[in-house]
């Protein structure tokens, strides 16, 4: 069955057996993930695409669209197009959408489509219910709703493929016109904020333990991405001397989003932290320009997984016995108790792997480097992205108030 599209057997058999599609999912998803992640049968696709030489998708069900649509190639040079994590995320997105139709038909005024596609049966009132499921579903953190960054992301991802599936004269209606915005305001995202003091008190929390400590020291001080530092290898560790200077620099190249490469600044200390992580780990510590084993890996000495090694960093950061985190976790506690005003909730912070990014940009800041050396170093596209990083100490940094600080006002105070 898992042999994937070829010859339609997933796609017509999932389609054909909606009865059973959700139990299938839950119990055979990763044999789906990676059957609609294989992209061998893309050319065979395309042949019976272009079998009459005008392209024609409506042979195609709505499984084998979502396969056409994430493996959809923009340009010839194949690091321009979607990266595997983004199709990963593509897919989990579009099914669970499927899935949910499934689900709640009713709920979504939808007719039986066992045998039909699901989403050329869909119009502005089903977009409009879809929208507001996701508002109100409580399928967040602690069965809650989904955030306002989740659902934009979610509807970002559907909208998308539907313009897609119009373009693609799949479906009739330019139903994604029917989306109403979305956006992420200052106020729905987490506060990733992170001070100098704070990153301190973590590390040498930790600086018994090699593993974490290792971890934490290089996210902070590159500003790297968790999925960055899973894929680094030991033949991405260079140290070079500075003919002019006499200094010598360790330097980290690095693999971000679109598979850009950029390269960081190890500074000694943090490289001696990467020594003792591996030399807990058992694992060799000679920097080897043929050797391309992963350079932070597992017990089993086997690279991380992203959403593993989110996870367990996450799981320490927020266990430390530090002051400002368990005020966080009061906070958090407020929260779930319903003590919390709405006004206040902005004050509990999201301390994650992520939160150092933040941090390496703001002690970065602080420390007067100028935004746009702040911007290429983090791998981002654009300034705005940059401050949003920035912002909360931005506005402090800049605020009027601080040119009262000789006013004659105050002497009378």
């Amino acid at each position: 069955m898992y042999d994937i599209i070829k010859h339609k057997k997933l796609s017509n058999r999932i389609n054909n057996l909606s009865s059973v599609f959700p139990t299938l999912i839950h119990h055979k998803k990763k044999e789906v993930m990676n059957a609609l992640l294989d992209n061998s049968y893309l050319n065979e696709f395309y042949l019976q695409i272009f079998e009459n030489d005008d392209a024609d998708y409506t042979k195609f069900n709505d499984i084998e669209m979502i396969y056409l649509y994430v493996h959809e190639e923009k340009d010839q040079d194949e690091d321009k197009n979607t990266q595997i994590n983004t199709k990963q995320e593509y897919i989990r997105d579009l099914l669970q959408t499927y899935l949910t139709f499934h689900k709640h038909r009713e709920q979504f005024n939808l007719p039986s489509f066992h045998d039909v596609s699901l989403f050329r049966l869909l119009r502005e009132k089903q977009i409009r219910l879809y929208q507001h499921w996701l508002k109100t579903a409580p399928l967040g953190k602690g069965g809650k709703p989904y955030s306002i960054a989740t659902i934009a992301k979610k509807t970002t991802i559907f909208k998308s493929f539907l313009h897609y599936l119009y373009r693609k004269k799949y479906i009739n209606e330019p139903i994604h016109e029917a989306f109403i915005s979305a956006k992420v305001g200052k106020k729905d995202r987490p506060n990733r904020d992170i001070t100098k003091a704070e990153v301190i008190q973590l590390l040498d929390y930790y600086k018994s333990q090699p593993i974490i400590h290792g971890l934490l020291a290089v996210l902070v001080t590159t500003g790297a991405r968790i999925e960055e530092i899973c894929t680094v290898k030991i033949s991405d560790l260079t140290l070079e001397k500075n003919e002019r200077t006499g200094e010598s620099h360790y330097w980290m190249e690095v693999t971000g989003k679109g598979n850009k490469r950029r390269t960081l600044l190890i500074h000694d200390n943090v490289f001696e932290a990467i020594v003792r992580f591996r030399k807990r780990r058992r694992l060799e510590t000679i920097l080897n320009l043929t050797d391309h084993a992963p350079v932070f890996t597992t017990p089993k000495g086997i690279a991380y997984r992203p959403k593993n090694l989110s996870m367990f960093i996450n799981k320490h950061i927020n266990k430390a016995d530090i002051p400002f985190v368990q005020a966080n976790n009061q906070l958090k506690e407020q929260d779930a108790a319903g003590l919390l005003d709405e006004k206040d909730k902005n004050k509990i912070r999201s301390l994650t792997p992520h939160t150092l990014r933040h941090g390496f940009a703001i002690i970065s800041a602080e420390n007067d480097s100028d935004v746009y050396r702040i911007m290429q170093t983090l791998g981002h596209e654009n300034l705005e992205t940059t401050m949003i990083y920035l912002e909360n100490k931005q506005s402090k940094k800049h605020n009027v108030g601080h040119a009262w600080k000789n006013n004659d006002v105050l002497l009378y105070i």
